[in-house]
């Protein structure tokens, strides 16, 4: 393959529209599954946040925080959803999350680095809902735990094993 000055833009931009479409297409087959009775399929499966965790692991910071605001309007646009007033809650817990793991990523030492990333995403994911919801409804942090454990286990399951899998292996966690 030739390289030129434009690949490693062309490079970025192609892992953006990835984790933007995997970003997009996840939660809109979470939302197709019917629900009984309870929260929404996303607020259990948390399928939003895989993309925008991970690429804060994997990619520059800008890309990361771009697809932490991009990914919930352009779901919007799109699908509706997140509806509601869900959609400045989602984008401030998205924004939250990037930036715990772009913390971690940044700002700790290389011996550290790669376990913490690899626990990081559902405890990130719970800071960012017990800081949202204090901020932008005066939620308790009690009750949005208790939320969390009680709901959305699956997905912050989910959440902890994709951390686990797809975060950077030593020496890869600074590289974008």
């Amino acid at each position: 393959m030739t390289t030129t000055a434009t690949t490693p833009l062309v490079r970025r931009l192609g892992a953006v529209g990835i984790a933007l479409a995997v970003g997009m297409a996840l939660p809109f087959a979470v939302h197709l599954v019917p629900v009984e009775a309870g929260p929404p399929m996303g607020a259990r499966l948390l399928p939003i946040f895989l993309a925008a965790g991970l690429a804060a692991m994997r990619l520059d910071a800008i890309s990361a925080l771009s697809i932490a605001i991009l990914t919930p309007l352009a779901n919007r646009l799109v699908t509706g959803m997140p509806a509601g007033p869900m959609l400045p809650t989602v984008l401030l817990e998205l924004v939250l999350v990037v930036a715990t793991i772009l913390a971690l990523r940044y700002g700790l030492p290389p011996a550290a680095r790669t376990l913490a990333l690899r626990l990081a995403l559902a405890p990130a994911y719970l800071l960012a809902a017990v800081v949202t919801g204090l901020v932008l409804a005066g939620d308790a942090p009690a009750a949005t735990l208790a939320f969390a454990w009680q709901w959305s286990w699956p997905g912050l399951a989910t959440l902890a094993v994709a951390g686990a899998l797809f975060a950077p292996r030593r020496g890869g966690a600074r590289a974008a």
